[in-house]
């Protein structure tokens, strides 16, 4: 195996999330006098951080924004499906040996509930709701001092730019998935270990 460890990130890698969060962030903007995003192709294009400073939103009211949507999320989680091919590619990492985990900026209820409706939470040792949205690095640092597996020993998977980031930080290496939020042009420039285009292709490459 290459790693001892797989963590995933949730919404847009694991779980077909963006559509809905997108909604919901509609609603609410008023209420943080912020201006609705119906270009989807920019939230695709531009790095997290970039688009938090063109929209003026600073680090207090990122928090309370993320906290208000997954409230929202919440009464919506149990309809959401994982990605086509995603079942199949974790139950297959799972019969391959491969210990994971979740590390996530939504909630840890919002993902296991998730996971329990499309029969996909028993694989996964560890599943971890950052409340930070830009410090998943932290809790992926956590994960690892819990688990005992050597950074070097563990991959991080997301689809976003911050994700990429964030394994950076914490000392892991990096798959990007370009199936979620950022473009795969975007990803690329952030060089992560492997960028994939499916499941399967991922599936294949930890094979």
């Amino acid at each position: 195996m290459r790693y001892s460890i797989i963590l995933w990130d949730f919404d847009g890698t694991l779980a077909d999330t963006l559509p809905g969060l997108l909604r919901i962030f509609n609603d609410l903007a008023p209420d943080f006098g912020l201006e609705t995003i119906e270009d989807v192709q920019v939230l695709r294009d531009t790095p997290p951080t970039d688009l938090l400073r063109e929209r003026g939103i600073r680090w207090w009211k990122m928090i309370r924004l993320r906290n208000a949507i997954v409230r929202r999320q919440k009464g919506q989680i149990e309809s959401i499906r994982l990605f086509p091919g995603i079942h199949d590619m974790l139950e297959r990492l799972h019969a391959s040996g491969y210990r994971m985990g979740v590390v996530s900026s939504n909630s840890e209820a919002n993902i296991r509930r998730c996971l329990q409706s499309c029969d996909a939470e028993s694989w996964f040792e560890h599943i971890v709701g950052s409340w930070q949205p830009l410090g998943k690095h932290r809790s992926l640092r956590r994960v690892l001092r819990r688990t005992r597996v050597p950074s070097h020993q563990a991959l991080y998977v997301g689809d976003e730019v911050r994700d990429i980031l964030a394994a950076r930080r914490a000392g892991m290496d990096a798959a990007a998935v370009t199936w979620g939020s950022n473009t795969r042009q975007l990803l690329a420039q952030y060089s992560p270990d492997e960028l994939v285009d499916s499941p399967s292709q991922l599936t294949g490459w930890l094979t």
